[in-house]
């Protein structure tokens, strides 16, 4: 520019705007007829604003050119090899600027440099202690300034008084106070700014730089000091008013946005019934744009609405992402994303004005570019192992692309921050420890476990170790493994076979592996404390596959220990039954689980089910014309079954963990010894005919166990912790179980060994309707049965008689 000589344009204009007749020649233009009319057609204020903002914003030039000059003599101090280059061209700075007299600049009056300072609080405080009647509190400051207020007290006379008034202005508020002794004001007027019109013509004798604010409920006349005093609260006012903020709004709004050609970018086709079905919330398809569902759509539709300019929607970005793989791969979905990303330019873009391109790029290209860059990033975040294990090597494409995206504006943050995130995923993913740790989850055949005493450890302990061992499992589930049930993720088969093939077969094995009758319904009660237990921990994973696996069929399998059970353990799994029924469509379950506050194990067996309904069948939409739309309504509701889980993953339990007694758990391997499935069944039916043959009475077995692990207060304690509201509420009462009871204790059980039943009641029983209660009255006595203990056990010896004292 130096060379050019091309800051010789600022010396002329300059020249012409420092001028001295140029202020009279711009006021004797803004005074003609013509003029005046043309300004007034446009606005009410426009005349005003050319008169006072047009000379301020024309110093904007001149502002600028100076600031060259201070940066350039800045850069000119640090000794560096170019400084003489530096010098030479302040030296011809300097003399296109030495006719530039600063006082005479307006900055910083621009309207879009134009900004307010923010109030502050020791600002607040300062003026309620300088000034009486302070009542101003939700205000922004904009300049503090002194004025001449000049009251009319009369419109038919000419009688006026001159009083000095402090004025402050806001940018909705300009409040007028009197002076008092001792730097000491009071308030005495506020004036509204809402809508106000600015009259700078009006003419009071013995007074100057006077101007009129038109209210609607009052007009107000002031005076400043001096005619620079006046025209900037004249810019001030005038920018307060918004017209021009205004106007550039509407013209903008006038403009059309710009859209790529379609035959060039295939994402800006116009909506048709044979690429998009969409289905609206309302009968007015002008509302709301959040106001509707795509029922069926093409994947370049989804891929436009997926990152589409305008609209955000993130449950749609989380539910594509979750199911995509059901309609496309991933190296189509990352073509797809890219072509989205390649935005071309409008055809025939000379044909348009450079605010009509200028639009486009910043409401267009800009925010399309952002929202794929987005999409990519939690498609990295959340399902890194779709790009790293696709054979289509799906990561060195998207590797690639990234690196193509210049290092210039505000995408490079976003680039930067993405390729990051792919090289902490690729060394998590490479990671032999975490890959190992999933695999450790399956225990190793040689060292498992058939059986585990159920009695060996604390009650309470056992549970919640239980209930930890479930909820790692189950946070660690992710939604690709239960939409696609992919072999290479363990997470969902530990957490499935863990209930199902650990905690419900250990439970019906231990029971009717327990010959005797007494040790039996100690083991049974056993375990439905366990049961209750994950039950107050809102475990209901572990609840169903304990009452179910184990304890449901006992009425009908083993009625005589059924029988004997407590009437609360009863009560209980008439509530867990009653919760799961098929016939409600687990209504009772779902009230109570949306009831449950975090953390929870929710029982997922019923979501896989809807989930693979939903993927077996009506995958597309064949429309009449031939044309096939993806049924992505079907898909979004698959991706809200897998949200709804995922919600119950994010808190862990705050249970210190065991590693002793989850060691021997994961061990745990009840069908160790047996073929398949269907060998161990007829093993359990066998063993169910041994023990308790049908219509006959339970036949006679020694004790396994010894009888003080069993028998015990702290082993075989009736302390079930029921919630004493949860049963008015089912189909299957108690008093309908006491009947069932009342009805099958006729049989003869003379001969049987049963388990006395111990009555101390613990002196912390809870209340609450959310938490356990303990009725002692419902577990019975040690009176309710008579004992038949082995008769040929011998008794102890009498105590002898105490020795006399001696003297």
């Amino acid at each position: 520019m130096k060379k050019g000589n091309e800051f010789e344009c600022y010396t002329k204009y300059t020249q012409t705007i420092l001028a001295i007749d140029h202020t009279d020649q711009l006021k004797k233009m803004l005074n003609n007829e013509q003029v005046k009319q043309y300004l007034e057609s446009k606005s009410d204020q426009m005349k005003e604003t050319y008169r006072y903002l047009l000379p301020a914003l024309l110093h904007t030039p001149i502002h600028h050119f100076q600031q060259y000059l201070i940066y350039l003599e800045k850069l000119a101090l640090f000794p560096e090899s170019e400084s003489a280059q530096l010098t030479d061209i302040l030296s011809v700075l300097r003399q296109n600027s030495y006719h530039i007299k600063r006082s005479k600049l307006y900055m910083n009056l621009s309207i879009h440099s134009f900004s307010m300072p923010k109030l502050n609080d020791n600002k607040i405080n300062n003026w309620k202690n300088l000034i009486e009647n302070w009542d101003i509190k939700e205000s922004t400051p904009l300049i503090d300034s002194y004025l001449k207020h000049i009251v009319i007290q009369n419109s038919s006379s000419n009688l006026i008084t001159n009083v000095d008034r402090r004025a402050i202005l806001f940018s909705t508020i300009l409040c007028l106070c009197k002076a008092l002794s001792n730097d000491k004001w009071k308030f005495k007027e506020k004036i509204w700014l809402r809508k106000f019109n600015i009259n700078d013509q009006i003419i009071i004798p013995d007074h100057e730089h006077v101007f009129e604010i038109q209210c609607d409920e009052k007009n107000y006349i002031l005076a400043a000091r001096s005619e620079q005093d006046k025209f900037q609260w004249l810019c001030l006012l005038i920018i307060l008013q918004r017209e021009l903020y205004n106007i550039l709004v509407n013209e903008d709004a006038q403009q059309v946005l710009l859209t790529p050609d379609p035959s060039r970018y295939k994402f800006c086709a116009p909506n048709l019934p044979t690429n998009i079905l969409i289905d609206y919330h309302t009968n007015d398809k002008s509302s709301s744009s959040s106001s509707f569902i795509i029922r069926g759509a093409t994947m370049e539709k989804l891929i436009e609405h997926l990152t589409h300019h305008q609209l955000l929607h993130p449950r749609f970005v989380k539910s594509f992402l979750m199911t995509y793989k059901s309609y496309c791969t991933p190296l189509e979905l990352l073509n797809l994303l890219i072509e989205r990303y390649n935005i071309p330019e409008p055809a025939s873009a000379y044909l348009y004005t450079e605010q009509q391109l200028k639009k486009f790029r910043k409401e267009y290209v800009q925010p399309v570019k952002l929202r794929v860059l987005n999409v990519i990033r939690q498609w990295v975040d959340k399902y890194f192992s779709d790009l790293i294990e696709s054979n289509d090597h799906v990561l060195d494409h998207l590797q690639t692309f990234l690196q193509s995206i210049p290092d210039t504006g505000g995408l490079y943050q976003f680039k930067t921050s993405i390729l990051k995130l792919i090289d902490k995923q690729t060394i998590d993913y490479q990671d032999s420890s975490k890959k190992n740790q999933q695999q450790d989850l399956i225990s190793d055949e040689r060292d498992q476990i058939e059986d585990l005493d159920v009695f060996h450890y604390d009650l309470k302990e056992l549970s919640d170790q239980i209930t930890l061992i479930c909820s790692t499992y189950f946070r660690a589930i992710t939604s690709q493994e239960l939409l696609y049930r992919l072999p290479n993720l363990y997470n969902l088969q530990n957490y499935m076979k863990f209930l199902d093939k650990v905690l419900g077969f250990w439970c019906k094995r231990s029971i009717l592996e327990t010959s005797n009758f007494e040790e039996r319904i100690a083991v049974t009660e056993r375990f439905i404390q366990i049961a209750i237990r994950a039950y107050e921990k809102k475990n209901f994973a572990a609840v169903f596959a304990i009452i179910f696996g184990g304890i449901i069929d006992l009425e009908k399998s083993l009625p005589h220990t059924w029988d004997r059970l407590s009437k609360q353990s009863r009560t209980f799994v008439t509530l867990v039954d009653d919760m799961l029924g098929e016939d409600s469509h687990f209504k009772l379950y779902f009230e109570k689980l949306r009831q449950s506050p975090l953390p929870v194990v929710p029982f997922i067996a019923n979501n896989q089910t809807r989930i693979a309904q939903m993927k077996e069948k009506h995958n597309m939409i064949v429309l009449p014309t031939g044309e096939i739309l993806i049924n992505f309504r079907k898909f979004q509701q698959i991706g809200e079954h897998l949200c709804e889980i995922q919600q119950y993953q994010n808190m862990p339990y705050d249970i210190i963990p065991n590693y002793d007694i989850q060691r021997e758990l994961k061990r745990l391997n009840p069908m160790k010894g047996f073929q398949d499935e269907n060998s161990f069944q007829n093993y359990l039916v066998t063993r169910k005919e041994y023990i308790e043959p049908a219509d006959s009475s339970p036949r006679v077995f020694p004790i396994r166990r010894p009888p003080h692990t069993w028998r015990s207060y702290s082993r075989v304690s009736r302390l079930f912790m029921i919630p004493s509201t949860s049963f008015n509420a089912h189909s299957r009462t108690s008093s309908q179980c006491d009947e069932h009871h009342h009805q099958k204790s006729n049989t003869d059980i003379s001969t049987l060994l049963y388990l006395g039943r111990h009555t101390s009641l613990d002196n912390n029983v809870l209340k609450s309707s959310d938490t356990f209660a303990f009725d002692n009255s419902l577990c019975g006595t040690n009176d309710d049965f008579q004992p038949i203990i082995n008769t040929q056990e011998l008794k102890p010896p009498p105590i002898p008689p105490r020795a006399p004292r001696t003297s």
